[in-house]
């Protein structure tokens, strides 16, 4: 089946039942449960969060699944990460990478300063990710190409961190490295100012090492240093590599230098 297909069948599918983990499907009743024809967003996120509170998770997906079919993208980009990570349905690859699309299809639509403007920008970098590794398990092969225009737009048109750092990764990964490292090192800034520990760190690295830019190794160590220190768990093993290969190879000159830049407050990326 055709991605655009399969983002039919799910529209379809969204009104009147939800995909369990074991194939199983329920009726969700909108009218029965809101009692009226179309309930407000808000009231259908209301009920989602406290059916999942109480256990019911069959109901609470079963609104979340009716407010994706009114159009609404703060449901659309909740399933989209539910089916993303399996949280309360059998994950999914395909089902959220339709559900991230539904939310960035009328991009243009997105006021800033509103909570649509967040979800589609997530939603971009989502489909970013999956254009970049394709979904080999629905046969849906990567595609460099739109990978690069998600996280453009999502870097420039809507200023999103995650997509200014996957953007400046796929600069620092072309051919030409050298002839993009200023715009890879623009978009880690960018990035690295809105306290993104990663793009601070690969920042911090091209400081030091100097490569394809010029070489700043106090500044770039203390810069990874505080990365380290501000990482997530899920970034924190690569950051924590970089950090030790970088002190390992700075002069100790440098590492006491580093550490009282970055104990003065001065590592910032600006």
């Amino acid at each position: 089946m055709r991605i655009s297909e399969r983002l039919l069948a799910i529209a379809l599918c969204a009104a009147f039942c939800l995909p369990l983990a074991g194939g199983q499907a329920f009726a969700f009743d909108a009218q029965k449960v809101f009692k009226e024809d179309k309930p407000a967003s808000r009231k259908i996120l209301n009920f989602f969060f406290k059916a999942r509170k109480q256990g019911n998770q069959e109901d609470a997906v079963g609104a979340l699944l009716y407010a994706a079919e009114q159009g609404d993208h703060a449901a659309q980009w909740k399933l989209g990460r539910m089916y993303q990570t399996g949280d309360g349905v059998k994950k999914d690859p395909l089902e959220a990478f339709n559900f991230f699309r539904r939310v960035v299809e009328n991009y243009s639509d997105a006021r800033p300063g509103t909570p649509d403007w967040q979800f589609t920008a997530s939603a971009m970098v989502a489909l970013g990710d999956y254009y970049r590794s394709g979904i080999p398990e629905a046969g849906v092969a990567p595609d460099p190409a739109e990978a690069q225009i998600m996280y453009n737009t999502a870097a420039n048109y809507f200023g999103h961190p995650d997509g200014q750092f996957q953007l400046a990764k796929l600069y620092m990964a072309a051919p030409d490295a050298d002839a993009n490292a200023i715009k890879a090192a623009r978009m880690l800034k960018l990035a690295s100012n809105s306290g993104h520990a990663g793009a601070q760190a690969l920042l911090g690295q091209m400081l030091f090492e100097g490569r394809h830019i010029r070489r700043e190794p106090v500044r770039g160590l203390a810069m990874v240093m505080g990365a380290a220190e501000r990482a997530n768990p899920a970034d924190a093993p690569w950051i924590a590599a970089i950090q030790e290969e970088s002190f390992a190879l700075a002069s100790e000159e440098e590492r006491r230098a580093a550490i009282a830049l970055l104990k003065s407050g001065g590592a910032a990326s600006n």
